[in-house]
């Protein structure tokens, strides 16, 4: 487990979710976008990543873009919160950009913005990770805007088995 601190928020990350999100750097050439949804649970008040879902075959993958398939990603909403004995909640999206230290661009936060103000969230805030090639950027928004964070790969390494 990973922990550090975004503006108010103490956030747990897990060697999984870590380790399945650092596959999907966009390290090769032409390789597209991938993307899918966080899911954890909320403590007290730590906040704990867990998982992340993996790209289907019913997603859209680009260079520059990614664009989840919503019904099978709310499938695997309901199957997390069910089986957790309703404690494992979707806590925002995750995605990969092309780029060393990646930032959100105009549509990523556009998609993260339409998803805190018209879905009905467990939480008060939602979570946007995009997973750059040297990087990764955390990204919460809440009702005052978003605290944003870049956590270089090799911090993450000390932490993690499987990341080379």
């Amino acid at each position: 487990m990973k922990e550090f601190l975004i503006g108010q928020y103490n956030i747990v990350l897990s060697e999984n979710l870590i380790e399945l999100i650092y596959n999907y750097r966009q390290i090769e050439k032409g390789k597209p976008e991938s993307g899918g949804i966080l899911l954890g649970q909320k403590k007290d008040n730590i906040i704990y990543l867990l998982r992340a879902s993996t790209p289907n075959n019913k997603d859209k993958f680009h260079r520059t873009g990614f664009t989840r398939n919503k019904e099978i990603a709310q499938s695997i909403i309901n199957y997390e919160f069910y089986n957790s004995g309703k404690k494992t909640i979707y806590l925002g999206e995750w995605h990969s950009h092309p780029e060393n230290f990646p930032t959100p661009s105009n549509q990523d936060m556009r998609m993260i913005k339409d998803q805190f103000e018209k879905n009905d969230l467990n939480e008060k805030f939602i979570f946007l990770i995009i997973v750059g090639i040297e990087s990764l950027y955390i990204g919460i928004l809440d009702n005052v805007g978003i605290e944003k964070t870049n956590i270089a790969w090799t911090s993450l390494k000390e932490n993690f088995s499987k990341i080379d």
